[in-house]
Formats: C-alpha cells, sequence, structure tokens
C-alpha cells in the first residue's frame, strides 16, 4: 500500500512529494463488513541549487537553498468486496526562490497551502486469479511506467504545443500519489493489462478539457515489460473557442508571403517504453535488491501536425521525440533504489512555460518563444536513491539537471504564480535535494 504527498504553493510553484512504503493505523471491521483504514505522514525536504546560470530578470540562482515540510492524513473506506473510497487533507509550507539576494534576502515569504491529496472510488467488475476489471474516478494515482523516478512519463506529463517536458525530486508524477482528474478503466489478463483513461485538465490552460488515452504493456517471464499508448489531449473541449482559438495564430514571412496558421491546443502524443530486469535472465544474486540491475526507457513523439507552421515552431519530428534511458545500479541492498537517468530532446523552443501562465498572461498561447541555442539543452541527466527504515521512515536523495521549475518571485508585483521556466540549460547545471519522511 502506498501513501504520498504532492502540492503546489499558491505564490509560487513547488512540486514535492512523500514516498512512503505505508502503514496503517487503527484498522475497523463493522459489523455489516465495512473495513476502514487510517494513515498518516509528515516531511522536511532540503537542497541547493549548485549552478544555474539563467540570469533573466537579474536574477542569480547558485547556491539557494530550498526548504519545505508538510504533513497529510488519508482514509480509505471499503464498503464492501467490490467498492472502495479514498479521501485525503494534507498541508504544505515553503518559500518561493527570489529573483535576487537584494529581494527578501533572495527568498519570498513563506507560504502555507492546504490540498486535497486524494479524492476518489473504485468499483471492480471482476477480480479472479490474475484477471480483473475496475473502473476509478474522481483524484487518484495513475503511473503507467513504474521505474521512472524522474525522467520520461512523456504520454500523460506536458502539454503538446509546445511539448514541453516536466520533471523534478519526487514529483506526484512518479509516486502513487493523485495526480489525475477523471476516470480509468482498467483491464488485466494474465500478462497483458490496458487502460482507457479520461483525464480532465486540471494543470494546464484550457482547464477542465478532457483527454482520452489509451495506454497497454505486456509482461513476458518476469523479465522484459513492453507498453505503448496514445493520447487525445484535448480533444473533447469544455470551450471550443478557447481550445481552437482562431486568434492564436502563427505567420511564417520565411517565403515572402505571409502564411497564417491558426494553432490549437489540441494534439495527439504517441508513446512507447520497455524495462528489462537483467536479474531474471541471469538468475540475479542474493547481494543484490529487487530493483537492482533494471534497464528501462521511453520515447515520445509529441504533436502529429505537420504543417509549415508546426515545422518552424517545433521542428521536425525527431524534433518532437523525447528518449529517456534509465538504470538501476547495483545498491547491494544499502538502498532500496540507486537510478541513473538521461535524456535527450532537442527541442526547437525554449524551456519556459510562462506562455501558459494564465496570471501573468491572460490570453495563454499554444507556441513558445524560438530557443536561437536550442542544441545546448538537449541533454538532462538524474541520479536518484532512496532507503525505507523499519517500515516508517524514508530517506531519499536526488542530484539532477533536469526540467526543475521551483518558481522565481521577483516582488511583490510578480505574477501568481512566478515565472515556470526551467532554470537548467546545460548539463554541468544542476541542484540535489533529500527528503526524510515519517509515516504511519
Amino acid at each position: 500500500m502506498g501513501f504520498f504527498a504532492c502540492f503546489k504553493l499558491p505564490g509560487f510553484r513547488l512540486t514535492g512529494a512523500l514516498g512512503l512504503a505505508a502503514g496503517v493505523l487503527l484498522p475497523v471491521h463493522s459489523a455489516d463488513g465495512t473495513s476502514m483504514t487510517f494513515n498518516g505522514a509528515g516531511w522536511m525536504q532540503f537542497g541547493s541549487i549548485v549552478k544555474s546560470t539563467d540570469t533573466s530578470g537579474r536574477q542569480d540562482l547558485n547556491g539557494r537553498t530550498l526548504l519545505s515540510s508538510g504533513a497529510q492524513f488519508e482514509l480509505k473506506v471499503n464498503p464492501s468486496e467490490k467498492w472502495r473510497v479514498e479521501a485525503g487533507l494534507g498541508a504544505a509550507a515553503g518559500h518561493a526562490l527570489a529573483a535576487s539576494s537584494l529581494q527578501q534576502g533572495g527568498y519570498a515569504p513563506m507560504d502555507v497551502n492546504p490540498y486535497v491529496s486524494n479524492a476518489n472510488f473504485t468499483y471492480s467488475f471482476m477480480e479472479k486469479n490474475e484477471s480483473g476489471l475496475f473502473l476509478r474516478g474522481g483524484l487518484f494515482s495513475y503511473i503507467y511506467n513504474p521505474d521512472v523516478q524522474n525522467l520520461g512519463l512523456y504520454l500523460l506529463r506536458g502539454p503538446v504545443y509546445p511539448g514541453y517536458l516536466l520533471s523534478g525530486f519526487e514529483t506526484r508524477e512518479v509516486l502513487p500519489v493523485a495526480n489525475t482528474l477523471g476516470f480509468q478503466l482498467n483491464h488485466k489478463m494474465g500478462s497483458f493489462e490496458q487502460d482507457l483513461v479520461l483525464a480532465i485538465e486540471k494543470d494546464f490552460y484550457p482547464y477542465w478539457d478532457m483527454s482520452p488515452a489509451y495506454i497497454a504493456s505486456y509482461t513476458m517471464g518476469g523479465a522484459l515489460r513492453i507498453g505503448g499508448g496514445v493520447n487525445f489531449y484535448h480533444l473533447i473541449s469544455v470551450d471550443p473557442e478557447l481550445t481552437t482559438d482562431t486568434t492564436k495564430f502563427y505567420i511564417d514571412n520565411s517565403t515572402g508571403v505571409p502564411d497564417t496558421t491558426a494553432i490549437s491546443f489540441q494534439g495527439i502524443k504517441l508513446m512507447a517504453n520497455a524495462s528489462l530486469d537483467l536479474k531474471a535472465l541471469f538468475g540475479g544474486s542474493e547481494r543484490l535488491g529487487s530493483e537492482d540491475l533494471k534497464i528501462y526507457g521511453e520515447v515520445a513523439l509529441i504533436g502529429l501536425d505537420d504543417g509549415p507552421a508546426y515545422k518552424k515552431l517545433y521542428g521536425e519530428y525527431k524534433d518532437r521525440m523525447p528518449i529517456m534511458v534509465g538504470m538501476n545500479l547495483p545498491a547491494f541492498k544499502v538502498l532500496d533504489r540507486l537510478s541513473l537517468e538521461v535524456e535527450m530532446h532537442s527541442a526547437r523552443f525554449k524551456d519556459d512555460l510562462t506562455g501558459y501562465n494564465p496570471y501573468g498572461n491572460p490570453t495563454p498561447i499554444p507556441f513558445g518563444n524560438l530557443d536561437t541555442n536550442y542544441a545546448a539543452d538537449n541533454f538532462r541527466w538524474s541520479l536518484y536513491g532512496s532507503r525505507i527504515i523499519q517500515k516508517h521512515i524514508k530517506l531519499s536523495v536526488q542530484a539532477a539537471s533536469d526540467h526543475f521549475r521551483p518558481g522565481v518571485f521577483r516582488g511583490y508585483g510578480d505574477n501568481n504564480p512566478p515565472s515556470r521556466q526551467a532554470i537548467f540549460f546545460k548539463p554541468d547545471e544542476w541542484y540535489w535535494m533529500t527528503k526524510i519522511a515519517y509515516f504511519f
């Protein structure tokens, strides 16, 4: 059983997560067969930006520390064998970074944010041996690639136009925490598993649009897992005039004759992933942990539109194909997991989500600023380690040069939340983060 926390603080964007193995406190069984379990957790996170050459707005982030903390509680109720209901609340506190050490001593005032960590139901139509069929709805956790610790998960994480990538230390997308609002229909038959997901947009404009997605995977002999999927992003619009706004257009003057193309927030993503456990092939070792020597990867194609304007804004298909490869290094049971991940993505636009900020930009746009030096940030890396102690304490640490977006506060006249650009542009720019969590 898993229990995690993730949050977004008002006034700035701060994504963190609490990874737990999970215990249960006060299990209750009533006379009518209803059972309830109650979980709780608290955590503290600390880290530092080692190097960042992002000097936009005269900011200097080098050496800045990052500190946050939080707690949450969750209740799970099983009214019958077929029904399960989950609900949870939490609160998180922390500071955003200031653009300059001359502003607020380098930090914004502390902000505290309550949040809903879980709110969903699950109905099981069938569960027999290795087969099953269930429907889940509400705010719930959905992860199609459980090996990923930071980079990847392109199918359901981030928009299509532009194809911004998201990552960071223990974000909600890489841990079993509530990250999806909508519905999931899951079918499993032996080694084959498939999901039909209807996700309701809550993170990117235009909000509340619905994105149907299909994901499938097949496991062979316990050693090899392959999977793939498709996401029809913003296919079902709550307000079509916002999703396919014809006033959001791109004019190409390169041929001497202006060519105007309306750019929609809608788009299609394709994804393929695989995982190989080398221990299962070669008999394993008693000295190795269960996650050691796993090799995994993921590739995606973000956006299938191929007209001249799309090529100018987002490049050829190869420029829209992020590739992630990871490996769990031998930790010899000192750590539960030691994961090294690398990513290649030759996007032609700046890694800056400011255009999607509905506070600073009342009319968000589906195309970003062209990057004149786009090759500089093609490569990302991440090294992550974690260990659970005595079933109630988890320690985790990460060093990475990824798509971390801490939110940079530029004074009380700033937008809410502050600018969400990534702050690392080259492989030698990086940060480290660590966390201690207690759970019951």
